[in-house]
């Protein structure tokens, strides 16, 4: 098929460009800049100049396209119904990236024991409802003129990035901790970034695909998670004294934010897609993987002239 990638210079985009391309498919890759359009060619991948505010501009990208998977943000209402509109009545595909952050809650690091299914009713907190509207609209388009798709992932990690991640790497060396809300007891489901890619191609293959997926492979505790920052840092991990000394860490969206669960139920994509995450697990990841490589401690040696030695 011949595949609409918007996003495909980024984080989740650039991944599931690669993987679409390895399963056979023909990847263009929706530039939205002369930067982005560089970064999409030099992996090779050709590049369409479009805006995502701009429907002419999406339209004429979309001509003589199968498919377009939409990766480039979760909360872009409008380029979503622009996607809609032009691909009504065609009988492609739209596959729309959004994720388990409507599920979450304001636990302030207790566990809630809630695990979310596709299906289960949820009404989400005023600040992820823009989000779940999208979701809903793009449910709601699905039919005999138009297959629609929605990818929910969890917490992805991986090649040392993340949307959450970085912030309390960050924090952590800023501060010399790496905190969390006590107790730390709040859940976050989490996916690595090939295993999340390897969604993409199975839902565009599949006629019968169709609907919300929720995508996590595990899941963790923000201890748990902080103590491994922590290892991978050098640093010590503790519970923040209070709620003030969390919102000057890590600032009150995320301290609030990390304070979630955001727990979900990810047998719909196992059974009906058959899709089996292979990647390695979150601590792993964080203690020995990318993100110690890219933000732990850094060995710098000196050549003695007989050997080499640490500086």
């Amino acid at each position: 098929m011949k595949i609409l990638v918007t996003g495909a210079a980024g984080y989740i985009g650039a991944v599931v460009s690669r993987t679409l391309a390895v399963h056979g498919h023909h990847v263009i890759g929706l530039a939205h800049s002369a930067r982005s359009e560089k970064a999409i060619l030099a992996m090779g991948i050709p590049a369409q100049v479009g805006n995502l505010n701009d429907r002419n501009s999406l339209s004429s990208a979309c001509e003589g396209i199968d498919a377009v998977v939409d990766t480039a943000s979760a909360d872009h209402a409008e380029s979503a119904e622009h996607f809609l509109d032009i691909l009504s009545g065609t009988g492609k595909i739209y596959v729309r990236t959004s994720g388990t952050g409507i599920y979450m809650g304001l636990e302030g690091g207790t566990l809630n024991e809630v695990v979310h299914h596709e299906q289960d009713g949820w009404t989400p907190l005023p600040p992820m409802q823009h989000r779940f509207s999208i979701d809903q609209k793009v449910l709601q388009a699905d039919g005999e003129g138009l297959r629609t798709v929605i990818i929910r992932p969890s917490m992805i990690y991986g090649q040392g990035a993340s949307e959450q991640l970085p912030v309390l790497f960050r924090a952590a060396l800023k501060h010399g901790f790496a905190g969390y809300s006590a107790p730390g007891l709040n859940r976050y489901g989490n996916v690595y970034i090939d295993d999340l890619a390897a969604v993409y191609p199975l839902v565009i293959d599949n006629p019968q695909a169709r609907g919300a997926y929720n995508i996590a492979a595990s899941e963790c505790d923000f201890k748990t998670i902080s103590e491994a920052i922590g290892k991978a840092l050098g640093v010590p991990s503790r519970p923040f004294t209070d709620l003030e000394e969390g919102v000057s860490t890590l600032g009150h969206i995320w301290t609030a934010a990390m304070g979630c669960n955001s727990r979900v139920d990810a047998r719909r994509a196992r059974e009906e897609l058959g899709w089996e995450p292979k990647g390695p697990d979150l601590i792993s990841e964080l203690i020995e993987g990318s993100y110690r490589r890219l933000w732990g401690p850094k060995t710098i040696t000196v050549n003695t002239g007989s050997e080499t030695e640490p500086a």
